[in-house]
């Protein structure tokens, strides 16, 4: 009977440390990876109007030295924009960087990257990353993949096919796709990588995504963790509402020429995210982006959207 009760009582115990072990981070089921957006990557020597595009070199550099420094990094990636001009020549020099980076990168569509009628159309920008990117494996604009167990990454492709705009657009055929991968990925915390904010971070009417609503009522039928992340509006802000948490950041080659760290704890409960913002080491730079930019204050955020912790239920 003593050994009974001893077995029972080993039982309840080991039963009891497994389950506040299940709720502490563990390496595998914490991720960490770089948010870096609107780098605007120019070739251009001179700068004749407030952009200071022949600067987005040596921003791109600084911040890509600042990440190599950084350890346990699963991945960066670049929220649109990644050039000012949709040209052949700035891609080739932008992916010539970035695979300088000592992680593997992955990239949105901005509505700078790409042109409608000229060379440089959405196939060829996939095609040239396919090339250059040994990490870029896939054969379309809107992507998914799983960097570790229990997280879900989405990159959706907002960038409109017709015309100039600044405008961002969902195809139906996309927002199909994405309520097909959200419907495999409840048990995940699901990672949303879009160059236009779904939630725009200050009013402005030619910025926003045309059928945002759309999207909003795809996301809606999902109750797990969602993290959207983006960029466009150059502004850091970031919002939680229900079981989804917006991320809107800043710009690397505008005013005040950041990025983010975001370190992710998958717990049984929660998912804790972490958020950290660093900003450019070329002080002489970002003082001549901030002088050129107006409403500074508003490109900054506050505190909270800059530096913070956010907490999402399960």
């Amino acid at each position: 009977m003593k050994n009974f009760f001893k077995d029972s009582l080993l039982i309840f115990f080991v039963l009891v440390v497994m389950f506040f072990i299940s709720d502490l981070p563990s390496f595998s089921r914490t991720l960490k990876f770089v948010q870096l957006s609107d780098i605007h990557y120019s070739l251009v020597k001179e700068d004749n109007n407030y952009k200071l595009l022949s600067k987005s070199r040596p921003l791109l550099k600084d911040a890509i030295s600042q990440i190599n420094n950084k350890k346990n990094i699963d991945f960066v990636m670049i929220t649109g924009d990644g050039i000012d001009k949709p040209n052949k020549d700035s891609l080739l020099a932008l992916t010539a960087e970035l695979n300088t980076l000592n992680y593997p990168w992955y990239y949105v569509l901005g509505n700078h990257d790409t042109t409608c009628d000229g060379f440089l159309k959405k196939d060829k920008f996939v095609e040239i990353l396919k090339d250059t990117n040994p990490n870029y494996k896939f054969d379309s604009t809107y992507y998914t993949f799983k960097p570790k167990k229990g997280y879900r990454v989405i990159v959706l492709d907002g960038a409109k096919n017709k015309g100039i705009s600044s405008h961002g657009v969902i195809p139906d055929e996309e927002l199909n796709w994405l309520d097909e991968v959200l419907s495999k990925s409840k048990d995940d915390v699901v990672l949303i990588f879009i160059h236009f904010p779904v939630l725009p971070p200050y009013d402005s009417k030619n910025h926003d995504i045309i059928n945002a609503n759309d999207l909003k009522t795809v996301l809606s039928k999902y109750k797990m963790p969602i993290a959207l992340f983006s960029g466009h509006y150059h502004a850091a802000k970031i919002t939680k509402r229900g079981n989804i948490v917006h991320i809107s950041s800043p710009a690397l080659a505008y005013y005040p020429n950041s990025f983010r760290i975001i370190e992710i704890e998958n717990r049984k409960k929660q998912a804790i995210f972490k958020f950290d913002f660093v900003e450019t080491g070329l002080k002489d730079i970002q003082a001549k982006t901030k002088i050129l930019t107006l409403g500074g204050a508003r490109y900054y955020g506050k505190p909270e959207d800059r530096n913070t912790t956010i907490i999402l239920d399960k």
